[in-house]
């Protein structure tokens, strides 16, 4: 049984809070009828849900019965059923069944549920039931195709189960309990955000330079070629990036406004920008042929500039230094001796070489196993054909940083390639700022060394002063070390040039956390999960920040989201929460992460965060001694979570675990 909320992305733009509270609502229906009807909840995507079920009739009468309560809420929902085989690998649910599932709901009505012929036919008892063929339906990716059915209740007394709406989403009471809860862990993974959050920020000043690049438009005549249209953005953004005197918003801001009609002054007013460029990829093979057109928003809308531009692939990256040399001009941008020579050094790159580099960054973003390995082969592959480009290697070595932190490859074989790719790299050019950002991610949160992690990024900020991941990372190395006011001016400037990329929104809400604003961390992280539900990170950061901020229903909802438990559980824990409060479910919790520490694998820098909301000092500590032996990977951050802590600021088993890793104390 596959759901889906039928306009959920278009709510999202236009009512944030609207689009949070239906996902609250949908979850909560769809976990308390899932079990009723003895299914299995097997994922959540979002705002769809795919779940298992032992007969065709129980999936009916569940997927009706959530129909009659989201009908009831007002929530616009989709659903599919088909009966046929899947596929568990790791954590995902593969194979056509899931695949069918999917596609039949996108053909029903809102608040109506499709069944295919596979589940027709297995109907023994249709008392109650009104089915209706829709004949047969071709549908995206499957080969043949497949019949569908409308189904609904004609019986009053089908679903055996009267829907409360109240008991369905009641309001989960509590009692307010002060608990200490530090900040939870960062993944090194976090750094791969993809998404968008709406946002307004007041416009700038004429007399401040700052610049958005909108997705390029694709009138190639094919989409298969999509991937090196959005590779030439994203360079076109680094390459502006680098100069000092603008302030250039990133990638993932810039793909929001992708197929959104939107005018050029409402884009400027949302993020604050006044120049805006344009770009129009309109030939692709050996040459490329491209449009770029610069746009003032202020004081009103107006052309500054349209070049269109013939050059062959292989001089590509050229063709990009000369652009952001162009613009510079138009818009009256004085470039610095040392950003006049970096745009006029030229580099040659071998065609199949830059295409098989742009495919490598494709898979690299699905971050999967097979992902990762394919982004490899592509490198090793273009490092064959071109053993001197830098790019490859940095490329390269991010690649095992991912395998490493996923979990695919052990640190032990992984490091040493890492090390040796990326060295090499900075050795063949050492003006590329990847390869710095990469080192200043190893120097802190692999080798805890502080020193070698804050010139990393510096370099890397000198060489592009807009590069959003070196931004905000360096301002967590700050907020690590006890610079927490610097901390918080590069946590606003990373904001400033990502503001709707929820994984910016999410770390720049722990620094927030660690200088006391509650408020503001909670919203930016609910925003954060509001755009990406699946989102670890952004869940964890509102689990603690609204507590902080004691809004503590919120808290405790966004802590279940990503908790390693059984639906069961969970509901288990919603109950204790509504009759005994947050305290002693949250000491239900720990006993029972504490239990199933080494099959879930819980980190032990998160029991020590446990064991801190339930001030137990000694367990505090001892988790954290753990975790400086098996070098947890989120302990840089122990002195920002736990010096203010008084049960163990003092104690000397804290001070000597401070001064080993270097940190204040």
């Amino acid at each position: 049984m596959f759901s889906d909320i039928v306009g959920y992305t278009s709510l999202m733009g236009s009512d944030e809070r609207k689009a949070f509270d239906f996902i609250r609502k949908n979850r909560r229906i769809h976990w308390r009828l899932i079990k009723k009807y003895k299914g299995r909840l097997l994922k959540e995507m979002g705002d769809g849900m795919l779940a298992s079920f032992s007969s065709n009739m129980d999936a009916i009468k569940c997927a009706l019965s959530i129909q009659k309560a989201a009908k009831e809420l007002d929530i616009p929902l989709r659903i599919g059923i088909h009966q046929g085989d899947v596929i568990f690998e790791k954590n995902d649910v593969l194979g056509d069944g899931v695949n069918i599932a999917s596609r039949i709901q996108g053909i029903a009505d809102t608040h109506g549920v499709i069944i295919s012929e596979a589940v027709f036919r297995d109907l023994k008892n249709k008392d109650g039931l009104q089915i209706v063929s829709m004949g047969e339906q071709e549908l995206k990716g499957v080969e043949s195709p497949i019949g569908a059915f409308r189904i609904a209740s004609t019986d009053a007394n089908f679903l055996e189960y009267k829907i409360d709406t109240g008991e369905l989403i009641r309001p989960l009471g509590f009692g307010r309990t002060s608990i200490i809860i530090g900040i939870l862990f960062i993944s090194l993974i976090a750094f791969l955000g993809v998404y968008y959050i709406p946002g307004i920020i007041n416009p700038q000043s004429d007399q401040d330079k700052s610049i958005l690049v909108l997705p390029f438009d694709n009138y190639i005549g094919t989409d298969t070629l999509e991937y090196f249209v959005a590779g030439m953005h994203s360079a076109l953004i680094g390459d502006i990036g680098k100069i000092s005197s603008l302030q250039v918003k990133s990638k993932t801001t810039a793909n929001a406004y992708k197929d959104i009609e939107k005018s050029i002054p409402e884009i400027a007013a949302e993020l604050g920008v006044n120049i805006i460029i344009e770009g129009s990829v309109v030939c692709l093979g050996d040459s490329v042929c491209l449009q770029i057109k610069v746009v003032s928003a202020y004081p009103q809308e107006q052309t500054l500039w349209v070049q269109d531009y013939y050059e062959e692939k292989s001089q590509i990256l050229q063709l990009y230094n000369t652009i952001t040399k162009e613009i510079s001009k138009k818009i009256n941008v004085i470039l610095t001796p040392q950003e006049e020579q970096k745009l006029s050094e030229s580099r040659t790159v071998n065609n199949e070489v830059y295409v098989l580099y742009l495919k490598s960054q494709v898979y690299w973003d699905q971050l999967s196993q097979e992902g990762l390995n394919r982004a490899r082969e592509y490198l090793t592959l273009a490092i064959e054909k071109d053993p001197d480009w830098a790019p490859l290697y940095a490329g390269l070595a991010k690649v095992w940083v991912g395998l490493a932190q996923m979990g695919h490859v052990s640190p032990e074989i992984a490091l040493p390639i890492i090390y040796e790719n990326l060295n090499y790299a900075m050795e063949l050019d050492p003006d590329y700022a990847g390869s710095y950002f990469t080192n200043g991610i190893i120097g802190v949160w692999i080798e805890w060394d502080w020193e070698k992690g804050e010139q990393s990024f510096l370099t890397a900020l000198e060489l592009n002063p807009n590069d959003v991941m070196s931004r905000i990372y360096y301002s967590h190395l700050l907020m690590s070390v006890g610079r927490l006011d610097e901390a918080l001016v590069h946590g606003k400037q990373a904001i400033d040039l990502d503001p709707l990329n929820p994984l910016i929104q999410a770390l720049y809400a722990v620094v927030l956390i660690d200088a006391g604003d509650y408020k503001t961390a909670t919203e930016y992280s609910e925003q954060a999960l509001i755009a990406d539900p699946n989102n670890p990170l952004a869940a964890w950061i509102l689990w603690m920040a609204a507590f902080f901020n004691e809004e503590y229903e919120k808290s405790f909802e966004a802590g279940l989201r990503i908790l390693p438990l059984e639906v069961e559980v969970k509901m288990d824990l919603e109950k204790t929460f509504e009759e005994q409060g947050f305290f002693h479910v949250y000491a239900d919790i720990c006993e029972i992460l504490e239990e199933n520490v080494e099959e879930d694998f819980i980190l032990p820098y998160l029991m020590a965060i446990i064991y801190f909301a339930l001030d137990n000092s000694e367990k505090v500590l001892d988790w954290l001694e753990k975790g400086y032996e098996v070098h947890d990977q989120n302990m840089p951050y122990v002195y920002a979570d736990f010096a203010d802590y008084e049960a163990i600021k003092d104690n000397p088993r804290f001070i000597q675990l401070l001064k080993k890793m270097n940190l204040p104390h």
